[in-house]
C-alpha cells in the first residue's frame, strides 16, 4: 500500500498486489496520476461549490432589488400620492368656494393648480408602476400583461399559453413584465406597427417570452432600452434574442430558467 497525503494528512491509497513491489517506477507513476487526478478533483469540487454560493448570492440580491420595488410603490401609492390626492379634493373645494364667491381669477389659479396636481398624479403613477406594477404583485404575469396590451395604443393580442397556475418567482415576473413594457413602448414610439402580439409560455423549467409587431424593423439591439433588457434576463441566467430586418417587423424572444426548488433549472422545451 502506497498512502497519498496533502499537507502531510493522508487523503488516500493505492493498495496493489506485493509483486508490484519489484516495479517502484511503475508504483510512482500510478501514485502521480492519482495524486494529480484527486487534486483536480478537489478543485472541481471547490470550483462547484464557489459557483453555487454566487448563485445563492445573486439570487439573494435579486430577491431583495425586487422586495426594494415593492416596497418603495407601496410608499408611494399609500404616502406620497395618497397625499396628494387629498390636497387635490381641497384645491377642489376651495375652487367651488371662489367660484361661488365671483371671485373669477382665484377660481381660475385654483383650477390651474388642479390641472398641475393631476399631471403630477399621474406622473407619479407611472413612476410607482415603472418600479414595481402592483397589478403583478397582486395578480400575476398574465393579468400585468393583459393591463400593459389593453393601454397599448396599437392593437396587440396576447397569447398565455401553458402558464402555470402558481405564481411565478418574482425576479422571473418582473423580468418578463418589463421586457413586455419596454418592447411595447418601443412598438408604439418607433415601429409604425399596426398589431403586435405577446406570447407567453412556462414549459421545460422556462419562461418563454415573445413580443412581435408588424412594423418597420431596423431595432437598434444596442439601443439603451434593449440593453437594460438583455442585462435584465441575463442576470437570470435568460437569453433575449432580437431579430428586426428593415421592413420585416421586430420579434423579440426572451427565455428565463425558472429554478426548482433545488436551484436547478430544468432543460428548456420549445414552447
Amino acid at each position: 500500500m502506497t498512502r497519498i497525503g496533502r499537507n502531510g494528512e493522508p487523503i488516500a491509497a493505492i493498495v496493489y498486489d506485493a509483486a508490484l513491489a519489484e516495479q517502484p517506477a511503475l508504483v510512482r507513476s500510478v501514485t502521480a496520476a492519482a495524486t494529480l487526478s484527486l487534486q483536480n478533483e478537489r478543485l472541481q469540487a471547490a470550483l462547484r461549490a464557489r459557483v453555487a454560493d454566487l448563485e445563492n448570492s445573486r439570487a439573494q440580491v435579486l430577491e431583495a432589488t425586487e422586495a426594494e420595488r415593492r416596497r418603495l410603490e407601496r410608499d408611494l401609492h399609500d404616502g406620497t400620492q395618497q397625499r396628494l390626492v387629498t390636497l387635490r379634493l381641497k384645491l377642489g373645494l376651495a375652487h367651488q368656494q371662489a367660484a361661488r364667491g365671483g371671485n373669477t381669477s382665484t377660481a381660475r389659479l385654483l383650477r390651474d393648480a388642479q390641472a398641475e396636481l393631476d399631471s403630477a398624479l399621474a406622473e407619479l403613477r407611472e413612476l410607482a408602476r415603472g418600479l414595481h406594477p402592483a397589478l403583478l404583485s397582486t395578480r400575476g404575469l398574465a393579468a400585468a400583461a393583459r393591463s400593459l396590451a389593453a393601454r397599448s395604443p396599437v392593437p396587440v393580442k396576447i397569447r398565455a399559453a401553458e402558464l402555470p397556475p402558481e405564481r411565478l418567482p418574482g425576479p422571473v415576473e418582473s423580468a418578463a413584465y418589463f421586457v413586455i413594457a419596454e418592447c411595447l413602448t418601443n412598438v408604439a414610439k418607433h415601429a409604425h406597427a399596426t398589431s403586435a402580439v405577446i406570447r407567453i409560455c412556462h414549459h421545460g423549467g422556462h419562461l418563454s417570452v415573445e413580443v412581435g409587431d408588424d412594423g418597420v424593423g431596423g431595432a437598434d439591439p444596442d439601443g439603451s432600452g434593449l440593453q437594460g433588457l438583455i442585462a435584465r434576463v441575463a442576470a437570470l441566467d435568460g437569453t433575449l434574442r432580437i431579430t428586426s430586418p428593415p421592413g420585416g417587423g421586430t420579434l423579440v424572444h426572451a427565455q428565463i430558467p425558472v429554478r426548482a426548488a433545488s436551484g436547478a433549472a430544468e432543460s428548456p422545451a420549445p414552447c
